[in-house]
């Protein structure tokens, strides 16, 4: 590293690390979001000449750490797939919707794209076409992928109510 390289790192990772961690944990759940965030973190530092716009850090960073996670997925090292009779269970029990258990429940629901756009967009509130460009998509394809969730999503409320309802 050239010299003042890493002092920049440092104060750029610290602007961004709360989304960055609130993403990670979003997309790997509680259980892997540390390794996933270690992960980004040594490969972002690694790269970190090749970063031109300084200003562009947290978007580049978040798209490092979907590109850890799809490695992840891919490596086969994290499934994140949990029966739908039991995210709806822990929906249903959890008194409070801003609770890490909840929030994970009904993440899992998702499928690992889907998963992304809620957190970019929805969670992060990131713009449509600012989470296009970390997930490397176009925005039609994220607008389809935020359709897909809120279908699954209320999907699953809609089955939970009616088993209230029974």
């Amino acid at each position: 590293m050239r010299p003042g390289e890493l002092s920049r790192f440092e104060a750029l990772l610290e602007e961004a690390l709360p989304v960055a961690s609130r993403v990670a944990r979003g997309l790997a759940g509680s259980a892997y979001a540390e390794d996933l965030l270690a992960e980004a973190v040594a490969s972002a530092l690694v790269g970190f000449h090749r970063l031109r716009d300084e200003s562009r850090f947290t978007p580049w960073l978040l798209t490092i750490i979907r590109n850890c996670y799809r490695m992840m997925l891919r490596r086969r090292k994290l499934r994140r797939t949990v029966p739908l009779e039991v995210v709806a269970e822990r929906a249903h029990s959890a008194a409070n919707p801003g609770d890490e258990a909840w929030l994970d429940g009904v993440l899992a629901v998702l499928r690992p794209a889907e998963r992304e756009a809620v957190v970019l967009h929805y969670l992060e509130g990131f713009p449509v076409a600012e989470a296009a460009r970390i997930a490397r998509t176009s925005t039609g394809a994220l607008n389809m992928r935020l359709a897909r969730a809120r279908k699954r999503l209320s999907e699953l409320l809609l089955r939970r109510t009616n088993d209230a309802e029974e």
